[in-house]
């Protein structure tokens, strides 16, 4: 065998090992599973008595997408706490600054300009 192969094998089967020592890890996301399937058969069971199975994944997607909504509007207030308390600028911020920056710009370029004009002799 080349030396390249043994060292694949090598590390294919510590890779095995490691996997297979975290059986617990495994038996807790089994469970997890288990858990949420329990919990998804429990709401099919609250949603099926007389609804048909349409209108079933109808509300049940109407729900998704109102949490989803939830969760972004959230997920954008704590964005916004979080740049208000590390005082990071947001991309607005910096355009309107570099508006300004652009307005006095030009305005220090016409008072130069001014000036100039003023020392010359024989510009009146």
């Amino acid at each position: 065998m080349k030396p390249r192969t043994i060292i694949d094998l090598l590390n294919l089967s510590a890779n095995l090992y490691i996997i297979a020592k975290d059986k617990e890890m495994l038996d807790k996301i089994s469970s997890l599973a288990d858990k949420g399937k329990e919990k998804f058969n429990d709401l099919k069971e609250e949603f099926f008595e007389g609804a048909e199975e349409k209108q079933f994944f109808d509300t049940l997607l109407q729900r998704m997408q109102t949490a989803k909504q939830d969760l972004e509007a959230k997920i954008e207030e704590v964005a916004v706490q979080v740049y208000k308390k590390m005082h990071i600028a947001s991309t607005n911020e910096i355009q309107q600054l570099q508006e300004k920056m652009e307005q006095l710009q030009k305005q220090m370029n016409l008072a130069e300009s001014r000036i100039v004009a003023l020392e010359t002799p024989g510009t009146f």
